[in-house]
């Protein structure tokens, strides 16, 4: 939403580079421009802005990445039904622990993604 000019005031400021460089380099991130990224920034202490291109990339990272453990799993357990008779009992007991810990985590990552997805939604 542009803001009418007449409503606004002029600032000039002067800033340390490093500090004008990170504002340019969240701006351009952000896709806004460096005054709507400063006005944003001093409007309200409570205002944050997420660059949700970036979180949903690492959330897909997630996803991939769990998307490989299961597979792995997959093929742990079909190697395992497939020579159950040359593996011990106790491989099967700590297959049976680990995979109890697997099974709590993934749930426990599963819960966080579905919030992080309703809040950004």
């Amino acid at each position: 939403m542009k803001e009418k000019r007449d409503n606004l005031s002029w600032v000039s400021v002067r800033l340390k580079p490093e500090i004008y460089t990170r504002l340019k380099e969240e701006s351009q991130s952000l896709k806004m421009s460096l005054s709507q990224l400063i006005r944003i920034k001093l409007s309200s202490e409570e205002t944050r802005i997420i660059d949700l291109s970036g979180l949903l990339n690492s959330i897909e990272k997630l996803v991939s990445e769990q998307a490989r453990v299961n597979n792995n799993i997959n093929q742990l357990a079909k190697h395992a039904n497939t020579y159950r008779d040359k593996i011990s009992p106790s491989v099967f007991k700590d297959h049976t622990t680990l995979m109890s810990k697997h099974i709590e985590h993934r749930d426990f990552m599963n819960k966080l993604l579905k919030q992080i997805y309703q809040a950004i939604r």
